[in-house]
């Protein structure tokens, strides 16, 4: 885990990612600069492919810049192995979809604890019951994907993401599959969880109004950040 007291959450530094397609070669990002400091809360707006996603992707390991410096939870990630990305998700990045990606033949409470145990975490399942309880779901323990709301089965996408105590939240439209009264609840849950822990937060939405309830509003448009790029920037 990364000292909070001196270093950024996120650092991009010219950031560019090419892939290959029939039509040839496309730049999806294109040279994106972006600093998010420990406990802040980013804001990530924009037409639809524009970067968005793809910029979340690279900040989470699971897209590689084609080149460019990105530099996350204090860790430069241009030449980890995929094995090492994979170490460095699971011990400083919590993420959260859009699609809930639970597996639907588990629990709710295996559900949060198999990322534990992948770890070899030994009280896997004591943590996964606290942070479930943390999310308002400590009654929903043994309960499956489709036996729970839109809301609940997000509740457990939340508390697996956080399971291993991450500094970095990363939420892809995390309303997008709920109606407003439950995407309000799901929203000031991540925003206590975020104030709680102190962990950064890098929200994608569609929704400018909510995107502006964060500290900063940083704007994507054709694989840039026109706006909101550095902390104190105004969006």
């Amino acid at each position: 885990m990364f000292d909070a007291m001196t270093t950024t959450a996120v650092s991009l530094k010219d950031v560019h990612l090419t892939l290959p397609s029939r039509a040839g070669n496309v730049d999806i990002l294109r040279g994106v600069d972006l600093t998010v400091m420990p406990g802040e809360a980013l804001g990530i707006v924009g037409p639809s492919g524009s970067g968005k996603t793809t910029l979340l992707m690279v900040i989470a390991g699971l897209e590689r810049a084609s080149r460019g410096f990105v530099s996350v939870a204090g860790q430069d990630l241009s030449g980890k192995s995929e094995d090492e990305l994979s170490a460095f998700r699971r011990d400083n990045v919590g993420i959260v979809f859009q699609s809930f990606h639970l597996i639907p033949t588990m629990t709710a409470l295996e559900n949060v604890a198999v990322p534990l145990e992948f770890r070899g975490e030994q009280n896997a399942m004591l943590i996964a019951t606290e942070k479930l309880k943390r999310v308002g779901l400590g009654h929903r323990l043994t309960h499956y994907p489709g036996q729970l709301s839109g809301g609940e089965q997000q509740r457990v996408a939340i508390a697996r993401a956080l399971a291993s105590g991450a500094k970095i939240i990363i939420a892809d439209e995390p309303t997008g599959n709920l109606d407003h009264v439950t995407g309000e609840q799901i929203i000031k849950l991540l925003f206590d969880l975020k104030q709680q822990d102190g962990a950064a937060l890098l929200l994608v939405t569609h929704d400018r109004t909510l995107a502006e309830r964060c500290d900063r509003v940083a704007e994507v448009l054709d694989g840039k950040i026109v706006a909101g790029a550095q902390p104190g920037a105004l969006a």
